[in-house]
C-alpha cells in the first residue's frame, strides 16, 4: 500500500505566494492537502477559499481542506494544530509535508522524498535542497554555543534541516505535538532535528531532489518581528541544547557576546537601531508579539 501524504502550507498575508506554492504541488502524489490561514482576516479567508476552488477545479489529485485560525499562531503552533486536527478527523496519515508558502516543489520531489523515507534506518525527516537565489543549500549547520547558522561546518557545530520544506514521519507527532511550542518562528526546526536525533532518527537531506525557495516571504528581514524572534529562538535553544546546567550558563553566555556582535553588525547593515533595540527588549522581557504584523 502507498504511504499516504498530508502536505501543510500556512498562508500569512501571502496569498499570491501561496498560489504558486499550491500550483506546484497539484501534480504531486499527495492525499491530502491542509491550507492554514494564520491571517485572522476575512479578506484573505476568502482569497483562500478561492485558492482552494481554483486547485479542485483544475483537478488536484488529492483532498484539500482550508483552516482558518482565528490568531497568527506562528509556524510550530499552527502545524501542531493543524497536525492534531488531521489525526481527529481522518486518523493520520503516514507523513506530514511541510512547505513554506514561498517555496514550491519541482516534478517528482514528494516521490522522491518518499523514496528516501521508506529506507532503513528509516528516517524521522527527510528533505530536498532549497535553491535560495543563486544558492543551493542542503543541510544547515548550528553552533550551540554561540547560536551560529551556518551552511557549512562550522567548529563545534551540527547539522539540522530547514523547515522550509520537510517530510515528517508521523510517529514524531503521535499527539499533534510536533514541535516545541515555545518557539514563535524560527530555531523550531533545529529543536525538531535534536529531538529526532535524540530519539535515534535520522534526519536526511536528499542532494538530488529540489525547492525554489524565496526566503523571507514572511517576516521582513530587518523588522523588528524578525530580529526578535531569530535571537528569541537561540536564546530558547541555549538551554535546549545544554548538557546540564552549567552547559546552560555557558550557551546563554556565549550568546549575549555572539548576539550582541549580530546586532551591531546588523545595525550597521540596515542602517537602523532596530537589532540593538531588540536586544533590550529581550533583556526585559518584553513585546511578545505573536498578533503583530510581520
Amino acid at each position: 500500500m502507498a504511504a499516504t501524504v498530508c502536505a501543510i502550507v500556512i498562508n500569512y498575508f501571502g496569498a499570491e505566494k501561496t498560489a504558486q506554492c499550491l500550483d506546484s504541488l497539484r501534480s504531486e502524489p499527495l492525499t491530502t492537502l491542509l491550507l492554514v490561514d494564520n491571517s485572522a482576516t476575512d479578506e484573505q479567508r476568502e482569497k483562500m477559499a478561492g485558492l482552494v476552488a481554483d486547485l479542485q477545479e483544475r483537478g488536484a489529485g488529492f483532498g484539500i481542506q482550508a483552516m482558518n485560525n482565528e490568531e497568527n499562531l506562528g509556524f510550530g503552533r499552527a502545524i501542531n494544530r493543524a497536525i492534531a486536527m488531521d489525526l481527529q478527523r481522518t486518523g493520520g496519515h503516514d507523513y506530514y509535508l511541510l512547505l513554506n508558502n514561498d517555496a514550491r516543489v519541482t516534478p517528482g520531489l514528494v516521490s522522491g522524498l518518499l523514496r528516501s523515507a521508506a529506507q532503513d534506518p528509516k528516517p524521522a525527516l527527510v528533505a530536498p535542497r532549497i535553491r535560495w537565489g543563486e544558492r543551493e543549500i542542503g543541510y544547515y549547520w548550528y553552533q550551540p554555543l554561540l547560536g551560529h547558522v551556518s551552511t557549512s561546518p562550522f567548529p563545534g557545530s551540527f547539522k539540522y534541516l530547514s523547515g522550509c520544506c520537510l517530510l515528517v514521519d508521523r510517529a514524531m507527532a503521535p499527539d499533534g505535538q510536533l514541535f516545541d511550542e515555545r518557539f514563535f518562528m524560527y530555531g523550531e526546526d533545529i529543536a525538531l532535528t535534536v529531538k529526532a536525533t535524540r530519539a535515534g532518527r535520522p534526519a536526511v537531506c536528499v542532494q538530488d531532489l529540489l525547492v525554489e525557495h524565496e526566503g523571507s516571504g514572511t517576516a521582513k528581514l530587518g523588522s523588528f518581528f524578525y530580529e526578535y524572534h531569530v535571537a528569541r529562538g537561540h536564546i530558547l535553544l541555549a538551554g535546549m541544547l545544554a548538557d546540564g546546567p552549567l552547559g546552560a550558563v555557558l550557551n546563554l553566555l556565549g550568546r549575549v557576546v555572539y548576539l550582541g556582535a549580530r546586532a551591531f553588525v546588523r545595525a550597521v547593515r540596515f542602517r537602523s537601531a532596530v537589532p540593538l533595540s531588540v536586544l533590550a527588549a529581550l533583556a526585559m522581557n518584553r513585546w511578545r508579539p505573536s498578533n503583530a504584523r510581520m
